[in-house]
């Protein structure tokens, strides 16, 4: 567990149930979110949201100036979480990669095929 410290400050203490992650980034702030692997039924929270705002200060000295430069004004604790993220991702099997990517593809097409049927379903009623 130590290799995971920062992610352990953040509460996220079982790393094997981390699934994947997303970043985005809204108004002035960065924004986390960590997916989890649970059963059917399960009452833990399927994902967890971490936001960060962005680093506006301006660096002291010409190190500081650097570092701020090299990670796009990014919180330290979110370079250092989607470090470790980074890292146990690259430690799951393939399986469970294509498993999550073929998921992720199914949910994609639910959406999409629910807002399909909902323009259409607008139209129909402008017609």
């Amino acid at each position: 567990m130590s290799e995971f410290n920062t992610l352990s400050a953040m509460g996220l203490t079982d790393v094997n149930a981390i699934s994947h992650y997303k970043l985005s980034r809204q108004d002035n702030q960065e924004v986390l979110k960590v997916y989890f692997k649970r059963p059917a039924g399960s009452a833990m929270p399927d994902s967890s949201t971490f936001c960060f705002d962005c680093n506006t200060v301006v660096p002291a000295d010409a190190e500081a100036a650097s570092q701020s430069k090299d990670n796009g004004g990014s919180d330290p604790v979110l370079i250092a979480a989607v470090n470790e993220l980074n890292a146990l991702n690259k430690s799951m099997s393939n399986h469970d990669r294509r498993m999550q990517l073929v998921n992720e593809l199914d949910r994609l097409e639910q959406i999409m095929a629910a807002k399909l049927q909902e323009l259409r379903e607008d139209l129909n009623r402008i017609v």
